[in-house]
């Protein structure tokens, strides 16, 4: 019996919805319900979309509070369709607004004391994430019911019952519906939906894109497997810094690339170049052949646990000579030579970025939590968990927090210790990455201290300055910082600084000993231009209602053959000056006609645009999109669409303005 159960039978419930565990949550439920206008019922957890939405709000946030974070692949996707499926509910009772980041209070009175802390430390985060979701999926929803409605009302579909394959498998390609909601919505109207065919067009798609793609990567890494096999598993000797030029190694395996480049993949004993991971961007260097042959390396990677192999590029022509090919044999010594320079640009990224996630750390909430990051030459990138933008204070702040810390010049302390001994001393481990009984631990004391199996600076100056490139939104719930650190930052400064000299000399603005004049330039620039805007914005209202354009035609369309229920209407069709570049011209010219004769469905034209407008409160029947569409067909072709009031397109016939005014002519003559 489960401790729930167990719960329900201490308290005398006839199930677990009733106990004192999900009370609050049904509580809260009620009042966002109450707040947002839905009617509750009498007995408020008797509905099974209550019991979803409850039960749902505890998985997501506490699947959150473990670093989850909501994506379409593994642990991200679970909780993903959680969220989803909670919200299709929250729509069956009423709700058309987020909803579900108000109840997490409520759930915290169950689960925010005591053995939950992190419940309540991270809440900020939480929330923010499952708002954002929420927002997200509300357009989506309301997007896949709209396709889907017409589905239901299909005669020819009717008695079968079922969803065609190809309907619900455009759904979950082109709009990112979720298939498993096709289906939920698909059994409340007691339909189907065809799985089996769904999952064919499925695997259609990823045998069409498995075969337009074939890296030459996914290749090499395959050969490489079977060295596996083979027991090889070459001793990574590159974190010190005197095993980087000039070191002897053996060759272990050689297999060549086979895609025509004549390529070659080794693994050598010891290795001293670094290979794809934990976010880091692999060494590169050289190898020289006991012939003096000398060979790039272009790529290092990991072809299996404990592997590690380069890719390697002659540096002549002959890139398959015998004698390089037999001084790559089993047993063979060679010498290598890692790009120092890249390596110490790897090694200055990967420790701010360190610092970095110390930073947000402290800066913006413990329950930040590393999303992912890339570590390059000259700039770093790394994702986290939060739910709002980084201010620029925040921003500001963060980089003085950082170049001061590096200023400390702190050296990392670099360990090993079991895994749960890491975990225990503080460390910081990335939820996606996997760890092994044994981690290794990179302490910069009293500042970060993560599980990190890559390369870092000798001690911290080596990171100033730091300065943050960019910060933006990649996905609900997931930041994104871009910075650069060291020569990479300075680099940055030069060019920032000659940008602005530049902007200097054409402004003829000039940095003195009281400061810069540019702002103050550009502030009365600013301010010039919201001037022009305004004179501008009056005389286009002035060109709008000026009689500028001319009535073609006016007549009447039997618009029957496209909507059934209504006859002919008035129409008149405008053609427009097309000298005028500004588009909102002709929008407002549209309202301005509309508004004088409202009883008229108005066609405008100006080259080869058209724009459709009418009053929707006049023809409540009528939509100009589909009007627009009927048009151009009539009168040559054309493409284009929009909303009920208002639609615009192009026309693609010969002599389209004359077929448009004797289409009028022939209707006017026959009304």
């Amino acid at each position: 019996m489960g401790l729930e159960r167990l719960a329900s039978v201490v308290q005398s419930k006839e199930n677990n919805f009733e106990t004192d565990v999900f009370s609050p949550m049904f509580e809260g439920l009620h009042k966002v319900m109450t707040d947002s206008g839905i009617e509750i019922s009498s007995d408020i957890n008797a509905s099974p979309h209550k019991k979803i939405i409850v039960d749902h709000l505890r998985a997501m946030s506490f699947l959150i509070a473990d670093g989850v974070i909501p994506s379409n692949i593994g642990r991200g996707y679970v909780l993903r369709r959680i969220i989803r499926r909670a919200l299709r509910s929250g729509n069956q009772l009423g709700f058309t607004k987020p909803f579900m980041a108000e109840l997490y209070p409520y759930l915290l009175d169950s689960f925010g004391d005591g053995a939950y802390p992190e419940m309540v430390s991270r809440q900020d985060s939480i929330k923010g994430i499952i708002h954002q979701e929420e927002e997200i999926f509300m357009g989506t929803l309301s997007k896949g019911l709209a396709l889907l409605e017409p589905v239901f009302k299909q005669k020819d579909l009717t008695e079968a019952k079922q969803v065609p394959a190809e309907v619900a498998f455009k759904l979950y390609d082109t709009f990112g519906f979720p298939l498993d909601l096709t289906v939920l919505i698909a059994e409340e109207r007691g339909w189907t939906v065809d799985l089996v065919a769904v999952e064919k067009l499925k695997r259609a798609q990823q045998e069409q894109g498995r075969a337009s793609w074939r890296s030459s990567s996914s290749l090499m890494h395959s050969k490489a497997l079977q060295w596996k096999e083979q027991g090889i598993f070459p001793t990574f000797s590159g974190y010190q810094r005197e095993k980087l030029t000039d070191q002897p190694s053996v060759v272990l395996a050689a297999q060549s690339t086979e895609d025509g480049t004549g390529d070659m993949i080794l693994a050598i004993e010891p290795c001293p170049f670094y290979g794809l991971g934990g976010g880091q961007s692999p060494d590169s260097g050289f190898i020289r052949l006991a012939n003096g042959s000398e060979w790039r390396v272009v790529d290092v990677f990991s072809p299996y646990e404990r592997g590690l192999a380069i890719r390697v590029q002659s540096t002549s022509e002959d890139s398959q000579s015998e004698e390089d090919l037999l001084c790559m044999h089993e047993g063979f010594q060679l010498t290598t030579f890692v790009d120092t320079r890249r390596r110490e640009g790897l090694a200055a990224h990967h420790s701010a970025t360190h610092l970095l996630n110390a930073a947000l750390r402290k800066i913006l909430g413990k329950p930040i939590m590393q999303a992912g990051s890339l570590v390059e030459p000259e700039r770093l990138r790394f994702d986290f968990t939060h739910g709002k933008p980084v201010d620029q204070n925040q921003i500001r702040e963060i980089e003085d927090w950082i170049n001061a810390t590096a200023l400390l010049k702190l050296q990392p302390v670099i360990q090993e210790h079991p895994l749960q001994k890491a975990i225990d001393m503080g460390s910081i481990a990335v939820f996606s990455e996997k760890y092994g009984d044994v981690v290794r631990v990179v302490d910069f004391p009293k500042v970060s201290m993560e599980l990190c199996g890559g390369t870092h600076v000798e001690d911290l100056s080596r990171i100033y300055p730091f300065k943050i490139l960019s910060e933006g939104s990649v996905a609900a719930g997931t930041r994104r910082i871009e910075a650069a650190v060291g020569m990479a930052a300075s680099q940055y400064f030069i060019e920032q600084d000659r940008m602005v000299t530049r902007l200097n000399q054409d402004l003829k603005s000039y940095t003195t000993s009281a400061g810069s004049g540019l702002d103050l330039k550009v502030n009365r620039i600013k301010d010039h231009v919201t001037d022009l805007s305004k004179q501008y914005s009056r005389l286009l209202d002035k060109l709008v209602k000026a009689p500028s354009c001319i009535p073609v035609r006016q007549g009447t369309f039997n618009l029957s053959p496209t909507f059934p229920d209504v006859g002919s209407v008035a129409v008149r069709v405008h053609e427009l000056d097309a000298d005028i570049l500004d588009q909102d011209y002709y929008s407002k010219k549209a309202n301005l006609l509309k508004e004088q004769e409202p009883e008229a469905v108005h066609i405008l034209v100006w080259k080869e645009n058209m724009l459709v407008t009418l009053d929707q409160k006049k023809f409540p029947k009528l939509h100009a999109g589909k009007i627009l569409t009927s048009v151009l067909s009539q009168i040559g072709g054309g493409k284009g669409g929009g909303q009920s009031q208002v639609a615009r397109g192009k026309m693609t016939g010969d002599g389209a303005l004359e077929k448009l005014v004797e289409l009028t002519k022939s209707v006017e003559a026959t009304s």
